[in-house]
Order: structure tokens, then C-alpha cells, then sequence
């Protein structure tokens, strides 16, 4: 995995040293309204959960974990991450979560243009997919102002969409 930068920030592979600026960002409350999250307990055992995830493979192999902490370049804080799930047909689950404080500046839009093109270029993903809350409107337009289009629920691939989502799909054509 290799850092990505676009005009504003830097994309930085995950690495354990990451918990300590990530932990305040992933404490703000307005980010689990729409996600079955929870904030992390401690900056311990999320340095413990970074551990596993810097790796960048699932046990068995078969999956590529990616994992991107959001940087603004004139600052250095952390402000969030992107994720994505390369699985061994070429498709790929994509995420984000920034803290609240950074949402409506432009930052989720730049650093996913930045993380998809680098999964359809570095990683060979033809599909990508995405599920957001339906009533997420933040999430949706971004998805869709990205390219993504809303696909049928039973299409996604990679597990069950919860009722309340939307499943999205991306492909290198679109």
C-alpha cells in the first residue's frame, strides 16, 4: 500500500501509530447516527484493532484489507479514514468516515477520488461497491456525486444490506 496525495490531503496507509489521533475523531458521537458502530472504548484496544488491520489481508488471504487515515495537508491531523475490501474477483467494498467537524469542506469527495482511482488502477477492482443508510443524505450524495449508482439490494455480493440501506455500485466504466 502506498500513500496517496490529491490537492488537500494526504492518504496514509493504517498503522497502529495512527490510534492516538484517530481515537478523538472516532469518540464524535454524530458519526455512529447512520453507522452500527460504536466508538472505540480506549486508545489501547484501538491500537490493538489497528495491529490487525495494518496488515492489510484477511486470515485466510482471500481479501485485501486497505486502509487509508485521511490527512489535511496543512495541518497533519487526523480526520478521518477510507476503507475498502478487495475481494479475489476483482470487486471491492468501499467506506469512509471523517469526523463531523470536517464534513461539507470538500475533504470525503477529494481523498475517494484519490482511494478509488487507486483501486481501479493499483488493485485491477472493475466493481466497487458501497452501502449507506437511506436516510444518510450526506453519504448518498457523496456516493452518487463519486459516480456510484444505486443499485437492487440482492445484487451486492459481499453479504446482506441491511433493510434501511442502500446498496451502490461503481464500475471503471462509469
Amino acid at each position: 500500500m502506498k500513500t496517496l496525495y490529491t490537492d488537500r490531503c494526504r492518504l496514509e496507509p493504517l498503522c497502529r501509530e495512527h490510534a492516538v489521533g484517530m481515537f478523538s475523531v472516532l469518540c464524535d458521537p454524530l458519526i455512529y447516527e447512520f453507522i452500527p458502530d460504536k466508538p472505540p472504548a480506549s486508545v489501547t484496544l484501538l491500537t490493538e484493532r489497528y495491529e490487525r488491520l495494518q496488515f492489510g489481508r484477511s486470515a485466510d488471504g482471500s481479501q485485501q484489507w486497505l486502509n487509508w487515515i485521511i490527512r489535511p495537508s496543512d495541518s497533519g491531523s487526523c480526520i478521518g479514514y477510507i476503507q475498502a475490501t478487495v475481494y479475489p474477483k476483482q470487486t471491492a467494498d468501499f467506506a469512509f468516515v471523517l469526523g463531523s467537524e470536517f464534513w461539507g469542506r470538500g475533504f470525503a469527495y477529494e481523498a475517494s477520488i484519490s482511494a478509488l482511482q487507486s483501486l481501479f488502477t493499483d488493485y485491477a477492482a472493475t466493481s466497487i461497491f458501497a452501502t449507506a443508510d437511506k436516510r444518510n443524505a450526506r453519504s448518498v450524495a457523496l456516493l452518487t456525486r463519486l459516480g456510484f449508482s444505486v443499485i437492487v439490494n440482492g445484487l451486492y455480493p459481499h453479504g446482506d444490506v441491511l433493510p434501511s440501506d442502500h446498496a451502490f455500485l461503481l464500475t471503471r466504466n462509469t
